[in-house]
């Protein structure tokens, strides 16, 4: 819905799939039984974190949003 920053598509994509597809186990964001939208907005939230936790501004990590069940 939103254009992101170049230099974010990459680094986000990373964050989010490492976390997507997490190696199951206790403290692990990705459960084996959780549904697809869960673990997808599981993941969002937590590559969305990563780029607040790297500084980026606010403009540039506001416009991922998780939109559906």
């Amino acid at each position: 819905m939103w254009q992101m920053s170049d230099e974010d598509g990459p680094t986000f994509a990373s964050f989010f799939y490492r976390a997507m597809f997490a190696e199951q186990g206790e403290g692990s964001l990705a459960h084996s039984s959780e549904i697809g939208f869960k673990r997808a907005a599981r993941a969002l939230c937590f590559a969305t974190k990563e780029l607040r936790r790297k500084k980026v501004s606010l403009e540039r990590w506001v416009n991922f949003v998780h939109i559906g069940a």
